[in-house]
């Protein structure tokens, strides 16, 4: 009897031990399937690989807590291959920085930093590269400059938001990644002004990034010959170059301008003279107006306190302007410098939320912004 006991009792630790490894070697298994997917050649082939993709993650969500051990074991044994497995770095990468432990950042990172960026992920897995590089921009790693610059900024990547039914262009894919970056982006965007191939892009993401810092940067773009160009930079000056970005189009010699650059100008123009604090915080209180179920009181400045709960309310809210008046806070009892400082802050927590209402509010910051800086 006693024999009988101690074999039944192996048994069942021994069953007990097989349901505990099941879903190791589950995700061993889902991992080789990975791995032998196919390079995906057209738009047909790279939404299948997709589905694979997503059915993986579905199950190591759904049995993260066995899951997540042989991924992290996995994925630091890809790491050491001279060429790792792409669609293992990416989406297992990217599974440990979504759905693992807050020490898991670090191994996700070195997966990003192993996509390569003419390989085979950015050409048929770019939405999910956008997701992947977008949860890791807040940590300001400039060695993901490279990437960024190749699949996003000199390419054409869209994002799709089927809950939204919205789609993230190309400009704003770059907007929701740089952005991040804060001052450091800045930088290395108007490094890039030189280069004809990028010139413009990186014009369309300073305007919403950018600040009077790269004014003479952009300014001199002023003398180009294309059109384009030109429009792009002297709206920079006027969306985001502040008093120092009015200066520079009053300074600006427009003889040698034609055709739509010169028409450009011309409409540009008239706008200087009416550049003003109180003028740019009349345009607020229309935007105000705009979002706000009945028309706004008064504009008053918010005192100091009150100044500071705004400032609180939209950065938890990351950046939504519900019941904020975007012209009292222009007019806020706070320095100025102070005041931009923790609009910024919002600007940055705002590009944490990717939808269409996100972008609309980063534009009220940012038209919050600009009119600051000509205060007093």
């Amino acid at each position: 009897m006693a024999v009988t006991k101690t074999i039944v009792a192996l048994a069942a630790a021994a069953c007990m031990a097989g349901a505990l490894a099941a879903p190791a070697e589950e995700t061993l298994q889902r991992l080789a399937q990975i791995r032998a997917l196919p390079a995906a050649t057209g738009t047909p082939d790279a939404l299948r690989q997709r589905g694979e993709l997503d059915a993986a993650w579905r199950w190591f969500g759904n049995h993260k807590a066995e899951a997540l051990p042989v991924l992290r074991r996995e994925l630091a044994a890809e790491l050491k291959k001279a060429q790792p497995d792409q669609l293992i770095l990416l989406d297992v990468g990217y599974f440990l920085r979504a759905q693992g432990e807050p020490g898991d950042k670090a191994l996700a990172l070195q997966a990003l930093l192993r996509i390569d960026p003419d390989g085979t992920v950015p050409k048929s897995q770019s939405q999910q590269l956008f997701r992947f590089v977008h949860a890791l921009a807040a940590e300001r790693d400039a060695r993901l400059f490279p990437l960024m610059d190749k699949v996003f900024l000199r390419g054409h990547v869209t994002v799709f938001l089927p809950q939204q039914g919205y789609t993230v262009d190309e400009t704003s894919t770059c907007i929701y990644l740089y952005g991040q970056y804060g001052a450091a982006a800045e930088r290395h965007l108007r490094g890039l002004l030189g280069d004809p191939g990028v010139v413009q892009r990186a014009l369309e993401v300073l305007m919403w990034v950018g600040s009077p810092d790269s004014v003479p940067a952009v300014a001199a773009l002023l003398n180009t010959t294309d059109a384009d160009t030109f429009a792009r930079a002297a709206t920079f000056l006027l969306r985001a170059g502040g008093p120092q970005g009015r200066d520079a189009l009053r300074a600006f010699d427009p003889r040698g301008l034609q055709g739509k650059a010169l028409e450009f100008y011309r409409q540009t123009r008239g706008q200087l003279d009416r550049m003003s604090f109180e003028a740019l915080a009349d345009q607020l209180v229309e935007v105000g107006e705009e979002r706000a179920a009945a028309p706004p009181p008064a504009v008053r400045g918010l005192d100091a306190t009150s100044a500071r709960q705004a400032l609180d309310q939209l950065y938890g809210s990351y950046g939504s302007y519900e019941g904020i008046a975007p012209a009292a806070l222009a007019r806020a009892a706070l320095p100025k410098a102070a005041l931009i400082d923790e609009l910024v802050k919002v600007r940055e927590r705002s590009l944490l939320r990717v939808s269409g209402e996100a972008l609309a509010d980063i534009d009220t910051t940012n038209t919050l912004v600009n009119t600051v800086r000509f205060r007093e």
